[in-house]
């Protein structure tokens, strides 16, 4: 018996396929260029009423740029370090966008209709990448236009109103660039998803850099770094490179530039953008099934989201298709039954480091800001200790994961040996610890040297303050439909007015009284000042977790 195998052709439905999707997307396509309409006349809208006078100020410094003024050497200085890290991080963010969404995606009824059927994944994929590639340059070139104005408003860009349009279009033009760099390098990583797995093990030694070269910033605007720091950041990379075109033609206070040799920079810069894009062009045809259903899902699930106005559903949108995995890191159980709610929150925490990490930077940031301020001596404005106080807030609800996971399903606790108005008290421990121990380093070496406790035990009050401000936040519930049902006043509808206190009532409470104690007790020397800031603290403290407990209970009983 012979057995034949027959080889079955399929049939290419490709030109038929695209031929019915645009009929059927013309009425589509209509209604989507009268929203897109739309929504920039309302930017455009906003930014008129609310920039309209930045705006006027900076066509006004465009037609006739400021003098030098004595601040201006120390930005020329500066100018190379800073305009690198921000291109760095742009760059770093646009390759980290590969990793959720990516340069080429599908809607959710494309992915599920189409994917599976004989179709040329080129004619379905690459006009999406070229849509996607110029819409990135096009938004790189309006910004562009920002570090273009401060380099005008530092008086960097010569006299005259030729000066300062070559320096604005030579920055838009390095911006565009590398915004074209970092999409073509974009859908590369998309096509091929070991690409991915090596970005993740390289962002911690991007953010590392980036931190180290905004530390230059701040050196060469204090004193003189030497100039070989300059060129080898300059020179470091397409982000140095972006950054020579933006400031090649500085040169406001008379000194020399500092980056002589911008013109070929710029040409290495648009030659990796040109291959880059071209590349990722070619392989878009290739981009894994798996990646654009990944992509469409998280998509869809970001968009419900943000209809419903659900910050947390975004989150976790993103972090569920950004996060490769969870560190698998044990540790041994408590013998108390007591401690099992800290033992949890410290194994979710010590399984998202990247949580960890970004709590620990935001924190020490907080401190930074506070010894700024503190060393200044006098009365101590209020705007940035409000400042650090926020980000000490966001350390905290950073540290509060835990707390949102029993808040958002109560039966996830029902076994714990705790009533679940208990909860707050004990998801307040391992942020508070935590929090103590990564600000508490700098602090306590700061005592050593100065003799002067009053910061520790400030940092000692503020820290409960901060995460009983988180947990009231947490244990708010879910939003109610009936915000958006307000009344109209002249101030307008009061709807905005509620949802704003809802997302904010949990950071209003902590930050601003902390914030008027903290400013006091740090300007004043008098013992009685910091005593009162001391006392009143850890009164609010204890104020804000019973009242986050009681939104606890009634979560529970809802």
């Amino acid at each position: 018996m012979t057995v034949t195998r027959e080889t079955i052709a399929i049939p290419d439905s490709t030109e038929p396929t695209i031929s019915l999707l645009r009929e059927l997307r013309r009425d589509q396509v209509k209604k989507r260029a009268v929203n897109a309409a739309y929504w920039v006349y309302l930017v455009a809208l906003v930014a008129g009423l609310y920039g309209g006078t930045q705006i006027a100020a900076a066509f006004r410094a465009l037609r006739r740029p400021p003098p030098p003024t004595a601040q201006t050497p120390l930005a020329l200085h500066a100018a190379p370090y800073a305009l690198t890290v921000v291109a760095l991080v742009v760059l770093l963010a646009l390759l980290r966008d590969a990793l959720w969404r990516g340069p080429v995606t599908l809607p959710q009824v494309t992915v599920d209709w189409l994917l599976g059927t004989p179709v040329d994944r080129g004619r379905l994929l690459r006009p999406r990448f070229r849509i996607s590639a110029v819409l990135t340059v096009a938004a790189g070139a309006v910004v562009g236009i920002v570090p273009a104005a401060a380099l005008i408003a530092f008086g960097l860009s010569g006299r005259g109103a030729g000066s300062a349009l070559r320096v604005t279009g030579l920055a838009m033009a390095s911006v565009a660039l590398l915004f074209a760099l970092g999409t073509g390098c974009a859908g590369l990583i998309e096509r091929h998803p070991a690409a991915g797995r090596w970005l993740r093990r390289v962002t911690p030694a991007a953010i590392a850099a980036a931190a180290a070269i905004a530390g230059l910033a701040a050196w060469a605007a204090l004193g003189r770094p030497p100039a070989a720091l300059a060129a080898v950041v300059l020179w470091s990379g397409p982000w140095g490179w972006a950054a020579q075109g933006m400031t090649g033609l500085a040169g406001g206070a008379g000194a020399a530039s500092p980056a002589p040799l911008w013109p070929f920079a710029i040409l290495l810069l648009g030659a990796a953008a040109v291959v880059a894009v071209a590349a990722a062009h070619r392989g878009a045809a290739g981009v894994p099934g798996a990646a654009l259903r990944a992509r469409a899902r998280t998509l869809g699930a970001m968009s419900a989201a943000v209809l419903s106005m659900d910050t947390r559903g975004v989150a976790n949108a993103y972090a569920s298709a950004s996060r490769r995995g969870l560190a698998r890191l044990r540790l041994r159980p408590p013998r108390r039954r007591e401690l099992v709610l800290p033992w949890r929150d410290l194994l979710a925490l010590a399984r998202t480091p990247s949580r960890l990490a970004g709590a620990a930077a935001l924190a020490l940031l907080g401190v930074g800001l506070i010894a700024a301020v503190a060393r200044r001596g006098g009365s101590v404005s209020l705007l940035p200790v409000a400042c650090a106080l926020a980000l000490g807030y966001l350390a905290a609800a950073w540290l509060c994961e835990g707390a949102r996971l029993d808040a958002e399903d109560t039966r996830r606790s029902e076994n714990l040996p705790l009533r679940f108005s208990a909860l707050a008290w004990w998801h307040a421990v391992v942020p508070c610890a935590v929090l103590l121990v990564v600000a508490g380093l700098p602090v306590v070496a700061a005592v050593a040297v100065t003799g002067d406790p009053r910061f520790l035990v400030l940092l000692a009050v503020a820290v409960p303050v901060l995460v009983a401000g988180a947990l009231v936040n947490v244990f708010r519930g879910e939003f109610a439909p009936d915000m958006f049902a307000g009344v109209d006043t002249p101030g307008g509808n009061t709807a905005a007015y509620r949802i704003l206190f809802w997302y904010a009532w949990g950071p209003l409470l902590a930050v601003a009284p902390m914030a008027l104690l903290l400013s006091s007790a740090i300007g004043a020397a008098r013992p009685g000042t910091v005593a009162r800031a001391v006392v009143i603290g850890a009164a609010l403290a204890v104020a804000l977790l019973a009242y986050a407990a009681r939104r606890a209970a009634r979560l529970r009983a809802a």
